[in-house]
Protein backbone atom coordinates (compact mmCIF):
# COMPACT_ATOMS: atom_id res chain seq x y z
CA UNK A 1 0.00 0.00 0.00
CA UNK A 2 1.39 3.27 -1.17
CA UNK A 3 1.48 6.21 2.14
CA UNK A 4 0.66 10.18 0.86
CA UNK A 5 2.64 11.42 3.60
CA UNK A 6 5.67 9.82 5.72
CA UNK A 7 8.02 10.65 8.23
CA UNK A 8 11.84 11.00 6.94
CA UNK A 9 12.44 7.71 8.31
CA UNK A 10 9.30 5.70 6.43
CA UNK A 11 9.76 7.26 3.10
CA UNK A 12 11.38 4.25 1.48
CA UNK A 13 9.20 1.72 2.92
CA UNK A 14 5.98 3.13 2.19
CA UNK A 15 3.96 0.84 5.00
CA UNK A 16 0.30 1.54 5.00
CA UNK A 17 -1.45 4.67 3.92
CA UNK A 18 -1.32 8.00 6.25
CA UNK A 19 -2.29 11.48 5.57
CA UNK A 20 -1.27 12.20 9.76
CA UNK A 21 -2.71 15.89 10.27
CA UNK A 22 -6.43 15.30 8.91
CA UNK A 23 -9.38 12.74 10.08
CA UNK A 24 -9.52 9.00 8.43
CA UNK A 25 -10.49 9.56 5.05
CA UNK A 26 -13.97 9.17 3.81
CA UNK A 27 -13.19 6.55 1.16
CA UNK A 28 -9.42 5.28 -0.12
CA UNK A 29 -7.99 3.44 -2.94
CA UNK A 30 -5.49 1.61 -0.27
CA UNK A 31 -6.91 -2.04 -0.17
CA UNK A 32 -7.80 -2.42 -3.94
CA UNK A 33 -4.21 -2.93 -4.51
CA UNK A 34 -3.77 -0.15 -7.45
CA UNK A 35 -0.73 -0.37 -8.91
CA UNK A 36 1.51 2.82 -8.45
CA UNK A 37 -1.50 4.76 -7.29
CA UNK A 38 -3.41 5.40 -4.13
CA UNK A 39 -6.64 8.07 -4.29
CA UNK A 40 -7.75 9.24 -1.02
CA UNK A 41 -10.91 11.45 -0.40
CA UNK A 42 -10.88 14.01 2.44
CA UNK A 43 -12.78 16.32 4.48
CA UNK A 44 -10.37 18.51 5.72
CA UNK A 45 -11.60 21.31 8.82
CA UNK A 46 -9.49 24.08 8.96
CA UNK A 47 -5.78 23.12 10.67
CA UNK A 48 -2.25 23.69 9.63
CA UNK A 49 -0.13 21.52 8.13
CA UNK A 50 3.73 21.67 8.96
CA UNK A 51 6.38 20.87 6.41
CA UNK A 52 5.80 17.54 5.42
CA UNK A 53 8.22 15.06 3.45
CA UNK A 54 6.38 12.96 0.71
CA UNK A 55 7.57 9.38 -0.87
CA UNK A 56 5.13 9.95 -3.78
CA UNK A 57 4.16 12.40 -6.01
CA UNK A 58 1.32 14.57 -4.64
CA UNK A 59 -2.28 15.80 -6.33
CA UNK A 60 -4.36 17.44 -4.30
CA UNK A 61 -7.54 18.15 -5.50
CA UNK A 62 -10.18 20.70 -4.25
CA UNK A 63 -13.51 19.24 -4.90
CA UNK A 64 -15.85 21.27 -2.36
CA UNK A 65 -18.28 24.19 -4.01
CA UNK A 66 -17.06 27.15 -2.10
CA UNK A 67 -13.72 28.98 -1.99
CA UNK A 68 -11.09 28.11 0.87
CA UNK A 69 -9.03 30.22 2.33
CA UNK A 70 -5.75 30.33 4.12
CA UNK A 71 -2.39 30.51 4.39
CA UNK A 72 0.61 28.91 2.19
CA UNK A 73 4.54 30.34 1.35
CA UNK A 74 5.07 33.19 -1.21
CA UNK A 75 8.23 32.95 -2.81
CA UNK A 76 9.97 34.42 -0.37
CA UNK A 77 9.21 31.49 2.10
CA UNK A 78 6.64 33.81 4.25
CA UNK A 79 2.87 32.81 5.06
CA UNK A 80 0.78 34.72 2.50
CA UNK A 81 -3.17 34.73 1.86
CA UNK A 82 -4.43 32.20 -0.97
CA UNK A 83 -7.87 31.82 -1.96
CA UNK A 84 -8.20 28.09 -3.02
CA UNK A 85 -11.40 27.75 -5.87
CA UNK A 86 -13.18 24.83 -6.49
CA UNK A 87 -11.93 21.92 -9.41
CA UNK A 88 -8.84 23.74 -8.75
CA UNK A 89 -5.38 20.82 -8.36
CA UNK A 90 -2.17 21.60 -6.32
CA UNK A 91 0.87 19.04 -7.85
CA UNK A 92 3.34 18.66 -5.30
CA UNK A 93 6.87 16.24 -6.71
CA UNK A 94 7.97 13.47 -4.29
CA UNK A 95 10.15 15.11 -1.53
CA UNK A 96 8.33 17.79 0.39
CA UNK A 97 4.64 19.17 0.50
CA UNK A 98 5.02 22.95 1.88
CA UNK A 99 3.36 24.00 4.97
CA UNK A 100 -0.17 25.52 4.50
CA UNK A 101 -2.75 26.95 7.02
CA UNK A 102 -6.53 26.20 6.19
CA UNK A 103 -9.19 28.53 7.92
CA UNK A 104 -12.02 27.16 5.90
CA UNK A 105 -13.51 23.54 5.45
CA UNK A 106 -11.66 22.16 2.12
CA UNK A 107 -13.21 19.12 0.27
CA UNK A 108 -9.76 17.14 -1.09
CA UNK A 109 -9.71 14.36 -3.27
CA UNK A 110 -5.66 13.09 -2.73
CA UNK A 111 -3.71 11.38 -5.40
CA UNK A 112 -0.20 9.60 -4.04
CA UNK A 113 1.60 8.27 -7.45
CA UNK A 114 4.71 6.23 -6.76
CA UNK A 115 7.56 8.10 -8.63
CA UNK A 116 8.58 4.40 -9.48
CA UNK A 117 5.93 3.72 -11.61
CA UNK A 118 5.50 7.74 -12.94
CA UNK A 119 9.43 6.66 -13.84
CA UNK A 120 8.11 3.59 -15.52
CA UNK A 121 5.03 5.85 -17.58
CA UNK A 122 7.54 8.40 -18.66
CA UNK A 123 10.19 6.13 -19.92
CA UNK A 124 7.82 5.13 -22.39
CA UNK A 125 7.26 9.05 -23.49
CA UNK A 126 9.61 9.85 -26.68
CA UNK A 127 11.90 12.53 -24.08
CA UNK A 128 15.35 12.53 -23.11
CA UNK A 129 16.52 12.72 -20.78
CA UNK A 130 13.13 11.85 -18.49
CA UNK A 131 10.99 15.09 -18.14
CA UNK A 132 11.96 16.76 -14.24
CA UNK A 133 8.30 17.22 -12.50
CA UNK A 134 8.42 20.47 -10.40
CA UNK A 135 5.28 21.68 -8.15
CA UNK A 136 2.38 23.66 -9.66
CA UNK A 137 -0.34 25.33 -7.87
CA UNK A 138 -3.77 26.52 -8.54
CA UNK A 139 -4.07 24.27 -11.72
CA UNK A 140 -7.41 24.72 -13.92
CA UNK A 141 -7.47 22.02 -15.83
CA UNK A 142 -10.91 20.07 -17.00
CA UNK A 143 -9.10 16.59 -17.38
CA UNK A 144 -8.18 16.63 -13.46
CA UNK A 145 -11.82 17.05 -12.45
CA UNK A 146 -12.94 14.07 -14.69
CA UNK A 147 -10.33 11.53 -13.95
CA UNK A 148 -11.13 12.20 -10.14
CA UNK A 149 -14.79 11.86 -10.92
CA UNK A 150 -13.78 8.67 -12.05
CA UNK A 151 -11.11 7.12 -9.60
CA UNK A 152 -13.84 8.28 -6.60
CA UNK A 153 -16.67 5.92 -8.67
CA UNK A 154 -14.19 3.37 -9.38
CA UNK A 155 -13.14 3.21 -5.63
CA UNK A 156 -16.12 3.11 -4.51
CA UNK A 157 -17.19 0.09 -6.73
CA UNK A 158 -14.47 -1.60 -4.78
CA UNK A 159 -12.63 -2.62 -8.27
CA UNK A 160 -9.25 -4.16 -7.78
CA UNK A 161 -6.08 -3.76 -9.66
CA UNK A 162 -6.93 -6.46 -12.11
CA UNK A 163 -9.07 -4.86 -14.10
CA UNK A 164 -7.77 -3.34 -17.53
CA UNK A 165 -10.04 -0.36 -17.15
CA UNK A 166 -8.22 0.67 -13.44
CA UNK A 167 -4.87 0.01 -15.09
CA UNK A 168 -5.88 2.04 -18.48
CA UNK A 169 -7.48 4.86 -15.78
CA UNK A 170 -4.27 5.02 -13.46
CA UNK A 171 -1.96 4.98 -16.78
CA UNK A 172 -3.69 7.90 -18.30
CA UNK A 173 -4.06 10.08 -15.11
CA UNK A 174 -0.09 9.29 -14.69
CA UNK A 175 0.63 10.44 -17.73
CA UNK A 176 -1.61 13.82 -17.62
CA UNK A 177 0.12 14.63 -14.13
CA UNK A 178 3.12 13.80 -15.96
CA UNK A 179 2.50 16.38 -18.92
CA UNK A 180 1.34 18.49 -16.51
CA UNK A 181 3.97 18.77 -14.31
CA UNK A 182 6.73 19.23 -16.93
CA UNK A 183 5.70 22.79 -17.98
CA UNK A 184 3.55 25.44 -16.86
CA UNK A 185 2.56 26.00 -20.58
CA UNK A 186 0.86 23.10 -21.28
CA UNK A 187 -2.04 23.69 -18.49
CA UNK A 188 -5.03 23.53 -20.53
CA UNK A 189 -7.05 26.52 -20.48
CA UNK A 190 -11.40 26.11 -20.42
CA UNK A 191 -12.73 26.77 -23.65
CA UNK A 192 -14.47 30.15 -24.05
CA UNK A 193 -12.03 31.40 -20.64
CA UNK A 194 -10.12 34.39 -20.46
CA UNK A 195 -6.87 34.48 -22.37
CA UNK A 196 -4.58 34.13 -18.87
CA UNK A 197 -2.49 37.08 -19.38
CA UNK A 198 -5.87 39.10 -20.42
CA UNK A 199 -7.01 37.41 -17.10
CA UNK A 200 -3.36 38.43 -15.13
CA UNK A 201 -3.99 42.54 -16.35
CA UNK A 202 -7.14 42.62 -14.56
CA UNK A 203 -6.28 40.83 -12.04
CA UNK A 204 -3.70 43.51 -11.57
CA UNK A 205 -5.84 46.33 -11.90
CA UNK A 206 -8.16 44.68 -9.38
CA UNK A 207 -5.21 44.44 -6.82
CA UNK A 208 -4.02 48.22 -7.77
CA UNK A 209 -7.45 49.50 -7.07
CA UNK A 210 -8.91 47.65 -4.11
CA UNK A 211 -9.98 50.30 -2.48
CA UNK A 212 -12.02 52.36 -5.28
CA UNK A 213 -15.73 51.44 -6.05
CA UNK A 214 -14.28 49.26 -9.61
CA UNK A 215 -17.60 48.57 -11.70
CA UNK A 216 -18.10 45.87 -14.24
CA UNK A 217 -17.67 48.23 -16.96
CA UNK A 218 -14.23 49.27 -15.59
CA UNK A 219 -12.79 46.06 -15.29
CA UNK A 220 -14.03 44.74 -18.94
CA UNK A 221 -12.48 47.59 -20.49
CA UNK A 222 -9.07 46.30 -19.21
CA UNK A 223 -9.79 43.07 -20.86
CA UNK A 224 -10.44 44.49 -24.05
CA UNK A 225 -14.07 42.20 -24.47
CA UNK A 226 -17.57 43.49 -24.23
CA UNK A 227 -18.79 43.74 -20.58
CA UNK A 228 -21.13 40.40 -21.07
CA UNK A 229 -18.55 39.14 -23.15
CA UNK A 230 -16.23 39.21 -20.14
CA UNK A 231 -18.31 38.52 -17.70
CA UNK A 232 -18.73 35.11 -19.59
CA UNK A 233 -15.21 34.35 -19.97
CA UNK A 234 -14.41 35.80 -16.34
CA UNK A 235 -16.71 33.50 -14.92
CA UNK A 236 -14.92 30.13 -17.05
CA UNK A 237 -11.64 31.00 -15.88
CA UNK A 238 -12.30 31.55 -12.11
CA UNK A 239 -15.52 29.95 -11.49
CA UNK A 240 -16.86 33.06 -10.04
CA UNK A 241 -18.06 36.24 -11.19
CA UNK A 242 -15.69 39.12 -10.86
CA UNK A 243 -17.34 41.03 -7.93
CA UNK A 244 -16.89 37.93 -6.26
CA UNK A 245 -12.83 37.76 -6.91
CA UNK A 246 -12.80 41.63 -5.80
CA UNK A 247 -14.38 40.83 -2.62
CA UNK A 248 -11.87 37.82 -2.12
CA UNK A 249 -8.91 40.10 -2.93
CA UNK A 250 -10.02 42.29 -0.73
CA UNK A 251 -10.32 39.73 2.21
CA UNK A 252 -7.24 38.72 1.36
CA UNK A 253 -5.57 42.20 1.97
CA UNK A 254 -7.70 42.55 5.24
CA UNK A 255 -5.88 39.63 6.51
CA UNK A 256 -2.44 40.71 5.84
CA UNK A 257 -3.01 43.87 7.45
CA UNK A 258 -4.68 42.35 10.09
CA UNK A 259 -1.44 41.22 11.70
CA UNK A 260 -0.53 44.43 12.50
CA UNK A 261 -2.15 44.44 15.78
CA UNK A 262 -1.91 48.33 15.76
CA UNK A 263 -3.93 48.83 12.78
CA UNK A 264 -7.72 49.06 13.62
CA UNK A 265 -10.24 47.11 12.13
CA UNK A 266 -12.18 50.11 10.98
CA UNK A 267 -9.22 51.74 8.85
CA UNK A 268 -8.54 48.09 7.30
CA UNK A 269 -11.97 47.97 5.99
CA UNK A 270 -11.71 51.23 4.52
CA UNK A 271 -8.45 50.61 3.31
CA UNK A 272 -9.94 47.39 1.44
CA UNK A 273 -12.26 49.11 -0.43
CA UNK A 274 -15.08 48.24 2.12
CA UNK A 275 -17.81 51.18 3.06
CA UNK A 276 -18.74 50.50 6.53
CA UNK A 277 -16.90 48.30 9.59
CA UNK A 278 -20.54 46.51 8.96
CA UNK A 279 -20.29 45.51 5.54
CA UNK A 280 -16.17 44.27 6.01
CA UNK A 281 -16.96 42.30 8.92
CA UNK A 282 -20.19 40.85 6.87
CA UNK A 283 -18.47 39.97 3.76
CA UNK A 284 -15.06 39.04 6.42
CA UNK A 285 -17.32 36.37 8.17
CA UNK A 286 -19.05 34.69 5.21
CA UNK A 287 -15.78 34.16 3.23
CA UNK A 288 -13.36 33.39 6.13
CA UNK A 289 -16.09 31.90 8.33
CA UNK A 290 -15.23 34.07 11.60
CA UNK A 291 -15.35 37.67 12.57
CA UNK A 292 -12.55 39.73 11.83
CA UNK A 293 -11.56 40.04 15.73
CA UNK A 294 -11.55 36.55 15.94
CA UNK A 295 -9.11 36.11 13.32
CA UNK A 296 -7.24 38.34 14.30
CA UNK A 297 -7.61 36.79 18.07
CA UNK A 298 -6.84 33.38 16.50
CA UNK A 299 -3.91 34.64 14.32
CA UNK A 300 -1.62 37.33 16.18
Amino acid sequence: MVKLFMSANEIASKRGLIYRELPPPLWSSSELGWKGLVVEHYSAPPCEFPDLPTGDHILEFASQQHVSLGERPDWRGYLSPYSKYPRTGNFFPAGLRPKLRSFTQTELIVCGVDPEFAEEVSGELDSNPAPQLRGLLDIRDEALGSFMTLFANVAKSGASSNGLYVNHLIYAFTLHLISLGQDRRNRHIPKGALPSHRLRRVIERMRADLCTDLDLKTIAAESGYSRDHFLRMFRTATGCTPHQYLLQLRIEKAQSLMKNPSLRIIDIAESCGFSSQSQFSRVFRKIVAVTPRQYRRDTL
